[in-house]
C-alpha cells in the first residue's frame, strides 16, 4: 500500500464506542479480543500471500515491494474465497447455534394430530 493510501486509512473505527454482542459484559469484551485477533490473522496472512506472490515472480520481498504491490483480480478472488472460509472456521460455532435456536423443535411442532 502506497504512502497516501496509508495516510487515509482511519485508525480508529467510527460510531458507538462499541458494539455489544451478548448480555455478559465479560463475554463481549471476549468476542472483542477474538475478533481483533482474527483480524489481524487475516491481515497476516494476506501479507504473507504478497509475500509469497512477489517472490514467485522475482522480486524479494522488501517493505517497499509489499507496500506497492497491487493484487490483480485473480488474488482479489483467491483471497476473498479464503476471508469467507476462515470467517467461517473461526465463528462456526456461533454460526451453529444461532441456527440451532431458530430450527423448530420437536415439543414446538404444535398440537398432535389425530
Amino acid at each position: 500500500m502506497n504512502e497516501s493510501a496509508q495516510a487515509r486509512r482511519p485508525r480508529k473505527a467510527i460510531g458507538p464506542a462499541r458494539p455489544s454482542y451478548f448480555d455478559a459484559t465479560d463475554i463481549d469484551r471476549i468476542m472483542h479480543v477474538v475478533l481483533a485477533l482474527a483480524s489481524e490473522v487475516a491481515t497476516l496472512r494476506e501479507r504473507l500471500d504478497t509475500h509469497e506472490r512477489l517472490v514467485g515472480v522475482g522480486l524479494s520481498a522488501t517493505p517497499e515491494h509489499v507496500e506497492a504491490h497491487v493484487a490483480n483480480a485473480d488474488t482479489e478472488s483467491a483471497r476473498e474465497a479464503w476471508r469467507d472460509a476462515y470467517i467461517a472456521r473461526v465463528f462456526r460455532v456461533l454460526n451453529e447455534d444461532a441456527a440451532e435456536s431458530v430450527r423448530p423443535r420437536p415439543d414446538d411442532a404444535g398440537p398432535p394430530r389425530d
